[in-house]
C-alpha cells in the first residue's frame, strides 16, 4: 500500500512541478524539480501521459487534457452549487424535506450538496459520498437524459446491483422506467436504493442542454407517500431543477439527448 500512496505523491509532485513551471520541462529537468532519479520520473511521466494527466511535446513534458477536463469539471460543480443552493434551500421548506444536489462522475452519483430536513428524521447521505445511479432518483434523473449507449457503458462497467427488493436489476426494465422519466420530467426512487426511503428527483442541464446534474427531495416513506411523490413533489423538483438550468445559462431549447 506505501509504494502506491508513494507513487501518488510523486505523480503529485510533478503535475505540481509542470504546472508552476509555466512551459514545456524536459524528463531530466522534471527529475531536479522534484528530487527524484530520472529513470523514476520517465515511469511516472508514461503512466501520466497513458491517462491523459501529461502530454509529451517533443522531448519535454506539458498539463495534459485530462487535467483540464477535471478541472473544467469541478468549476462546473462549484457554479453548479453557487447557484443552486438558494433554490434548493426554498425547495426544502415548501417540501419540509430533505433536498439534494448531484452529478454524476464515473457513471454513479456523487452529492455535491445538502440541505436537511427541518424535521426530527436525518438522513445518512452525505456530501462527497457516492452511490449507483440506477437505483437513485438522482441517478436515474441523469441517466434519462444521456445517450443510450453511455448509460449501457455505464450498465457493463456496474452492472445492476440490488439495493432492496424494490430495486430494478433488469435493463430492459430500467430503460422502460428511464422513458417515463424523460416523459414527465422527473424521477421516482420508489424504496428502491435504502429501505423505508422514497425519494424525487429532475435533472439539471447546463448551457449546452446537457445533463450538468440533479436535484432530488427524500424521505421517509411516512411522510413521502407514492402519491405525494408523482402528485406533488415531482412537479416541484421539476420545476427547482429547471430554475438552476435556467441559472447555468440553459434556454430550454437546447437539444437534450435521451436512452
Amino acid at each position: 500500500m506505501r509504494e502506491g500512496v508513494q507513487s501518488l505523491e510523486r505523480a503529485s509532485a510533478l503535475l505540481r512541478a509542470l504546472g508552476e513551471a509555466g512551459r514545456p520541462l524536459s524528463a531530466g529537468e522534471l527529475a531536479t524539480a522534484v528530487g527524484l532519479p530520472r529513470p523514476t520520473v520517465y515511469r511516472l511521466l508514461q503512466t501520466l501521459c497513458a491517462e491523459g494527466l501529461v502530454a509529451q511535446n517533443g522531448r519535454s513534458f506539458v498539463i495534459g487534457s485530462g487535467v483540464l477536463w477535471l478541472a473544467a469539471r469541478r468549476l462546473e460543480q462549484l457554479e453548479l452549487r453557487t447557484v443552486g443552493r438558494p433554490i434548493l434551500a426554498e425547495l426544502r421548506d415548501r417540501t419540509g424535506e430533505t433536498v439534494h444536489l448531484g452529478v454524476l462522475e464515473g457513471g454513479q452519483v456523487v452529492y455535491v450538496e445538502k440541505l436537511e430536513s427541518p424535521g426530527p428524521i436525518r438522513m445518512a447521505s452525505m456530501v462527497g459520498r457516492i452511490v449507483p445511479a440506477h437505483s437513485t432518483a438522482l441517478g436515474k434523473a441523469m441517466l434519462a437524459y444521456l445517450p443510450r449507449e453511455q448509460v449501457e457503458r455505464i450498465l457493463e462497467q456496474h452492472g445492476l446491483p440490488r439495493r432492496t427488493p424494490n430495486t430494478i436489476t433488469d435493463p430492459a426494465r430500467l430503460f422502460q422506467e428511464l422513458a417515463t422519466v424523460r416523459s414527465r420530467g422527473f424521477s421516482v426512487d420508489n424504496i428502491e436504493n435504502e429501505e423505508g426511503i422514497r425519494c424525487v428527483g429532475a435533472p439539471v442541464f447546463d448551457h449546452r442542454g446537457r445533463v450538468a446534474g440533479a436535484v432530488s427531495v427524500s424521505g421517509s416513506v411516512t411522510t413521502i407517500s407514492l402519491e405525494r411523490a408523482r402528485r406533488e413533489l415531482g412537479p416541484l423538483v421539476r420545476e427547482a431543477a429547471q430554475r438552476i438550468s435556467q441559472a447555468m445559462g440553459w434556454s430550454g431549447r437546447t437539444g437534450r439527448q435521451g436512452a
